[in-house]
């Protein structure tokens, strides 16, 4: 089992893993009574390049296992359909023919390349679905060092989502490129739409207490218990055995982009997996890691992708006026 697990972590299904971020605090040792005759229940799986996780609260051990074996069926669902890193999916498909003709999508894919382009425009192109091919260009977790300067520099301040048509009605959508220089990699969303998925799924299953956390993006229904919400910890980049700052949420979900866990080293230069659309090349910033807290883990995904370059003043200002309530966090140097 343990050779299958290591061989499904080399399938980089999504590339921002995250996986080091965020972690839930006393999460499976919660074995004991919680309250009346509710137990947690933890179940884990290799998918979407990390280990996706679900806590599930309940009094009837046999529905919380059913109730979680749904909500990893979703979510190979999700993974199958949306990721980046097969010709099969609908976003490999599109990737490979939306330049020379209209590609078919499901209603729910085109809703998320919707919600992408639609950040996309409000950050003024700092969250960028269309950068597949820059991110394929640098690859960090495989390259010792930059790919030539002429192959990436044609990419910077593109705004490749102006170049996405989605087109058609709602029942039969289409995706059509403008430019052959566009692909499709939605995973700085993927994962925490998936999240919310699986929180959906888990509702129709009548759980009302659950947290599902993929690599980082985690999304939480109910609380722990009838009075504790759950307990996140925020690792600290600069010190990754330790917790920079101790989160709870209820009914909320967190996401969290850091610089320092996908990169490489080249002639003394860090090279991380976060790319500036301005300059289709990993961005810099002040800090190492910014975590977004709000209602869904969608949204809070994506904002944490696409903030990450900007100032804390830029940052409070777009939260206030685009989101409900929003919160974001930074540490590192």
């Amino acid at each position: 089992m343990k050779n299958s697990e290591s061989t499904d972590m080399t399938r980089r299904k999504f590339l921002k893993t995250g996986a080091g971020f965020l972690l839930v605090c006393a999460g499976a040792g919660l074995g004991p009574v919680l309250f009346r005759n509710r137990r947690l229940y933890t179940m884990s799986r290799p998918l979407m390049g990390t280990i996706g996780e679900i806590q599930v609260v309940h009094d009837d051990a046999d529905r919380a296992y059913r109730a979680m074996e749904s909500a990893f069926e979703e979510l190979d669902r999700l993974e199958r359909i949306l990721t980046f890193y097969s010709d099969s999916s609908e976003i490999g498909k599109v990737n490979r023919l939306a330049f020379d003709q209209e590609v078919s999508v499901s209603p729910e894919t085109s809703e998320l390349i919707a919600r992408a382009l639609h950040w996309s425009q409000a950050t003024g192109g700092f969250f960028e679905p269309g950068l597949g091919k820059v991110i394929a260009l640098w690859d960090v977790k495989h390259r010792t060092e930059p790919p030539p300067e002429n192959q990436w520099v044609r990419l910077a301040d593109r705004f490749f989502h102006k170049k996405i048509i989605l087109s058609g009605d709602r029942s039969a959508p289409t995706v059509r490129f403008l430019s052959d220089d566009v692909k499709i990699d939605l995973g700085g969303i993927a994962k925490g739409y998936a999240a919310d998925r699986a929180i959906e799924i888990l509702v129709k299953e009548g759980v009302g207490q659950a947290l599902v956390n993929l690599g980082g993006d985690i999304a939480t229904l109910g609380g722990k218990s009838e009075s504790e919400a759950w307990t996140i910890g925020v690792r600290d980049p600069e010190n990754v055995s330790k917790i920079a700052k101790i989160i709870s949420l209820k009914n909320q979900a967190v996401a969290t982009s850091g610089s320092y866990e996908q990169y490489f080293l080249s002639q003394g230069h860090v090279y991380h997996h976060l790319i500036d659309p301005k300059l289709a090349m990993p961005g810099n910033a002040k800090f190492e890691s910014l975590s977004i807290i709000g209602n869904n883990c969608r949204d809070t995904d994506a904002l944490a992708t696409g903030l990450f370059f900007s100032s804390d003043y830029e940052k409070q200002s777009f939260l206030e006026d685009h989101t409900d309530n929003f919160q974001f966090m930074k540490f590192g140097a």
